[in-house]
């Protein structure tokens, strides 16, 4: 293995070495014509030629929230509407299947935040199914968040939530959704009340998307 040695005068020197196992084809690495600025990194275009460049992260963020009072089943993507966003953002298809897909792959963090308002004999649940493949074939991911019937009373508010952490490997076969189970009698989960957008009505029940960083 060949080495290019620079000496220091104090003696010591620093090595750059030839790859451990002998490339398939000659290698040639060109170096930039100037330095770099502060902070920047030596970046490749693919072909050899190096640069100095500012190097940042894929930023997203993508806070929804749910526009109308909702029962069992899978949330249709109508339910939803975008409170606000940095980057591209997620798109949610525009119909009862409410299928989720991802503007880049990375490691996402899912946040939920959920009103209930369970009937007094009812359980429900707020649960993420996610695919890695096709939509038939979509699995229980996390639970999202649940609440539990109270006696004596149907219909009272119950906040619920969690954060999960989910690895994206490919946008086009990755996805998800969200599915309201239980959810019998007079039980559904709150949405924001339409057209009261000055009122100071909070959003009640809302889900945030953050990519945390590479895959």
């Amino acid at each position: 293995m060949s080495n290019l040695n620079f000496l220091h005068s104090g003696g010591n020197k620093v090595t750059l070495s030839a790859p451990a196992s002998n490339p398939s084809s000659d290698i040639t690495f060109k170096l930039p014509q100037a330095d770099g600025s502060s902070g920047q990194s030596l970046v490749t275009n693919g072909s050899g030629a190096l640069s100095f460049a500012t190097v940042t992260p894929t930023i997203e963020v993508d806070h929804w929230f749910l526009n109308t009072n909702t029962t069992g089943g899978i949330i249709p993507g109508t339910n939803w509407t975008r409170h606000l966003k940095i980057g591209t953002g997620m798109t949610v298809s525009q119909d009862t299947n409410g299928r989720w897909t991802f503007p880049s792959t990375g490691i996402w963090k899912i946040t939920s935040s959920v009103m209930f308002r369970p009937d007094a004999n009812d359980n429900v649940y707020f649960d993420i199914f996610i695919t890695h493949n096709s939509w038939s074939n979509r699995y229980h991911y996390a639970r999202g968040a649940k609440a539990n019937g109270q006696s004596g009373g149907n219909n009272r508010a119950q906040n619920g939530g969690s954060a999960v952490l989910i690895d994206i490997e490919n946008t086009s076969t990755y996805g998800i959704d969200f599915m309201l189970q239980s959810h019998g009698g007079s039980s559904y989960t709150q949405g924001y009340p339409s057209g009261t957008a000055t009122s100071g009505y909070p959003m009640y029940t809302t889900v945030m998307f953050e990519r945390m960083g590479d895959t």
